[in-house]
């Protein structure tokens, strides 16, 4: 018997059919991938410095800290974190922040204009949190990020102070250690990567020398009074 179809819409029909099922397998295929989640892989590099603001003293922030970065790859967020063991008494190692940092172009000199950073945190605390303004923007990899801290303590190593501000150089006193900057960015795969160590810049001003341990001085007899034959003795 003959179809009452001729074999050019047979043809059609099937074909429809063929299509319709393989849709079928690729939103079934498809529906089963966005059910396993794709964990982001971090590959983005970042480097930078920090180094004492210019301008910190004279507007009343001695401490003032300049910030600068750059990655490989466009990143969405980042934190920058502040260590510093001996001063734990301020609350936090950070109590001020550029809560607008520049983005810099390629050249490290060029401000960007079409690329912006929103910066947030709670003062005094450990870090600060800064992102590119709407979601899905980002910084271009290549670019740079130039920022500022306000640490409760000096960077450098240094004698801790009292409670009115004054230098404690009694003998035995320990020193705070030089602080360290961290950096953790989340790139545009939603990967965070670091963290990465911000270290004191080659051009900054050298950090003063100062002793792990306050000096103590040990007199060996009365006459070696007379004599100034005293005897330092380090901690």
């Amino acid at each position: 018997m003959r179809s009452r179809f001729p074999s050019g819409a047979i043809t059609r029909v099937l074909l429809a059919l063929c299509t319709a099922a393989l849709a079928a397998l690729v939103l079934s295929a498809t529906a089963g991938a966005a059910t396993t989640p794709v964990t982001p892989t971090s590959l983005t590099d970042c480097s930078g410095s920090v180094s004492p603001d210019s301008g910190g003293k004279a507007a009343g922030e001695p401490n003032l800290l300049d910030y600068k970065f750059r990655c490989n790859y466009g990143i969405t967020a980042y934190t920058v974190l502040v260590e510093q063991f001996g001063d734990a008494k301020f609350g936090g190692t950070i109590d001020d922040y550029n809560p607008a940092p520049e983005v810099l172009e390629a050249d490290g000199l060029t401000p960007s204009s079409t690329e912006s950073i929103t910066c947030e945190g709670t003062t005094p605390s450990d870090g600060i949190n800064c992102n590119y303004g709407t979601l899905g923007a980002s910084m271009t990899g290549g670019y740079y990020a130039e920022g500022s801290i306000d640490p409760t303590a000096p960077f450098c190593k240094h004698l801790p102070t009292n409670a009115a501000g004054k230098t404690i150089d009694k003998p035995g006193t320990v020193a705070v250690p030089k602080a360290a900057v961290y950096l953790v960015a989340t790139d545009t795969t939603g990967a965070q990567n670091g963290p990465f160590l911000l270290g004191y810049a080659k051009s900054a001003t050298k950090c003063p020398k100062v002793p792990n341990v306050v000096p103590t001085v040990q007199i060996t007899s009365k006459k070696s009074q007379g004599l100034g034959n005293s005897k330092p003795v380090t901690g």
